[in-house]
């Protein structure tokens, strides 16, 4: 299977070696090594795009082609030689997919991208120097694309990060209750309802001046960072489906949920889960020290609530699924997303007891460099 894709896409030469990377819940991912006929040995990184949850992977590629590019074009701009951007590889007919059809007639898409050497990514990691350059990494993208003409990204998930209205739908599916398992998570439910409140906070004002639309990631995790071997030191950002228009508070505050948590999402010892403050000031600081000369100060204000109301909505969003009978997200077992949505529960009521400091950390740091920011604008 891997050879007939990879000779799709124009790549000859023997292969030495096929690895699955299995730290991904979406896509399946291939390591692919291949030996040329000059001798040169390559690496390749070959996915099977999930398209349950991408329905038109023509479109996904379509915006990271463009941004891409776009990122390509900056780097060159600012003389960086240190950071990389994914490649994309196009297959024989120009495109960046190519399909392989079933016994059943169904279409699998897969697409290539150019393997990134030194590099390492991690699932997680405690190391402040780490999450401080996952913060970085982020905020770089981030300000490399704030010019990027928004128009021309489209909208891969309808209201991916449109919390009020995955409230909404939770609720309906509590309603309807498909799977009969409403009745074990009442408690979870009501945790929810009463921040039905919070869920609308960023989204009543994304598209105006204070909260612009920009281009975000939408999966702002460590192991979405690969880090410099040599280094520790960022390399490039990774995974960019989810890449479309949206707030970067949203980008933020699951960049501190992500990698700030003291447990991994799917930990069932809720006595483990809680908000790392000197890991939450480590990527905070790595993302302000490329983001703060840019953001509003309406985005800074709603910066400390983002990081409740993202956990919230992965809460609802691994809930829902679990009450609908687990179709979008990758489970190992039947109380996968249950477990899932409880950690995130637990987090969320960690983070409530911790919003005073949060916000004071927030606000020193982005006074520290907004003071930079100044002085540098000075000295020219």
């Amino acid at each position: 299977m891997i050879e007939k894709i990879i000779r799709k896409f124009g790549i000859e030469g023997e292969i030495i070696s096929v690895s699955e990377n299995k730290s991904g819940i979406i896509n399946s991912t291939f390591v692919v090594i291949v030996k040329k006929d000059n001798g040169i040995v390559e690496k390749y990184l070959v996915q099977k795009i999930n398209t349950s949850v991408f329905l038109e992977p023509y479109k996904l590629m379509k915006n990271i082609e463009e941004v891409t590019s776009y990122l390509q074009t900056q780097i060159k701009k600012e003389h960086d030689s240190e950071h990389k951007v994914l490649n994309v590889i196009k297959a024989r007919n120009g495109k960046s997919l190519c399909y392989l059809e079933s016994c059943d007639g169904e279409r699998d898409y897969y697409r290539i991208y150019k393997y990134i050497d030194n590099a390492v990514s991690y699932d997680g990691s405690v190391d402040p120097h780490i999450i401080y350059n996952v913060g970085k990494a982020f905020g770089n993208f981030q300000k490399l694309l704030r010019n990027y003409p928004i128009g021309r990204l489209l909208e891969i998930i309808p209201n991916f990060h449109s919390t009020d209205i995955r409230y909404k739908k939770f609720m309906e599916d509590v309603r309807f209750d498909s799977e009969d398992r409403v009745m074990d998570v009442a408690k979870e439910i009501v945790f929810i309802l009463k921040r039905e409140d919070i869920c609308s906070l960023i989204t009543e004002q994304l598209g105006t001046e204070s909260v612009p639309y920009r281009v975000t990631h939408n999966d702002t995790k460590v192991s979405n960072v690969l880090i410099n071997k040599e280094t520790g030191e960022y390399l490039a950002v990774i995974d960019l489906d989810t890449v479309m228009p949206g707030s970067l508070l949203f980008d933020y505050g699951d960049g501190v949920r992500s990698t700030a948590s003291t447990a991994k999402e799917d930990e069932k010892d809720l006595s483990k889960v809680s908000l790392d403050l000197e890991l939450f000031r480590a990527y905070t600081d790595g993302y302000l020290s490329e983001m703060a000369p840019f953001i509003t100060y309406e985005e800074l204000s709603l910066m400390p609530e983002s990081i409740r109301i993202i956990t919230l909505e992965l809460a609802i969003r691994f809930l829902n699924d679990y009450i609908n009978g687990d179709t979008y997200f990758k489970t190992s077992y039947e109380t996968h997303n249950l477990d899932r949505a409880r950690n995130q529960i637990a987090l969320v009521a960690d983070i409530e007891s911790k919003m005073e400091k949060i916000r004071s950390i927030i606000f020193e740091l982005y006074d520290k460099y907004k003071e930079k920011s100044i002085t540098r604008s000075r000295k020219k």
